[in-house]
Order: structure tokens, then sequence, then C-alpha cells
């Protein structure tokens, strides 16, 4: 399931630059043949948006200038502001959205651990991989992976929030 999701989101950033009626065919065969579900694929010049299914459930993925994080992202896990949103998912398993902001990374990764604590979520794991650090909570029957990773003049903060 991992491996779909990621292959997903790698035909997501592939795809983002395309526009034309063909070319959201073509990606719509591969996320199809890869998920064995069906897609509907909507490209313009202002990012790209993904919905469809499969055995597993309904999904929808975006990426772009228009990003919307999902209204029903749980509140409970928190969104740093201020941030621009570049890419949303949500999946029957959960959630994931990644943002930029101006902020280092050991700023954020100071006020993440006092939110998501705040919150009630228990630190798990915090990973120093050099340019990025990854926090993972839980909470409940959920987890929430936080990586944050400096790239070049932004930070990019990636929430993975799912069900176990």
């Amino acid at each position: 399931m991992a491996k779909f999701y990621f292959c997903l989101f790698c035909l997501m950033f592939i795809a983002a630059g395309c526009g034309k009626t063909a070319d959201e065919k073509a990606v719509e065969k591969k996320i199809e043949a890869a998920t064995g579900g069906d897609a509907e694929v909507d490209l313009s010049k202002k990012g790209m948006k993904v919905t469809g299914e499969t055995a597993q459930g309904k999904y929808s993925l975006s990426t772009g200038e228009s990003v919307q994080i999902p209204k029903d992202f749980p509140d409970d896990v928190f969104i740093y502001r201020p941030s621009k949103a570049i890419a949303a998912m949500k999946m029957a398993q959960g959630y994931s959205i990644s943002l930029t902001t101006g902020k280092e990374v050991e700023e954020l990764i100071e006020t993440y651990r006092e939110e998501m604590e705040g919150k009630g979520w228990s630190e798990q794991t915090a990973m120093n991989m050099g340019a990025q650090m990854v926090l993972v909570y839980t909470k409940e029957s959920r987890i929430a992976n936080i990586a944050i990773a400096a790239t070049g003049d932004a930070t990019r903060i990636t929430l993975t929030v799912t069900t176990n």
C-alpha cells in the first residue's frame, strides 16, 4: 500500500507541468494500472488534482498554486502558520500535506514538539538526518509523521497522519 501512495505522489509531481488532455489520460492510465482502481486527473497551469478509488477506498491529491488543506484534516494536528500548502493528499487511511515556510528547521522542530504535545500527542521517535528532521507521534490509534527539511530558500514541512 505504501508503494501505491509513493508512486501516486511521484506521478503527481511528474505531471504537474503538463496540461493537455492526452497527458491527463496518460497519467490516469498509469495511476489506474498502479492502483487497480479508477482515477480522474485534472491538469492545469496552476497545478494538478487527482481523484479516484481503490479497494482501500477513495483518495484525492492536489499540487500547485491553489492547493487547499482538506477541510476535515484533523484539528488536533498542528499546522504551522504562516505557511503555504504545496501538496495535499487524502486517502482512506489518513492524510498527507506538504507546506513551505521561511522559518528555520530548528525553530519549527521546537514549535512542533510543543504544539503536538499540547494537543495530546506523544513523541515516539525523533530522527536527525542532517538537513532533515523527522518526528513521529502517536495518539490513540493514529500516527503522525512530521518531516521538516531545508530546501534552499524555504523549509518544507510534510505532515502525514494515518490510522493504525
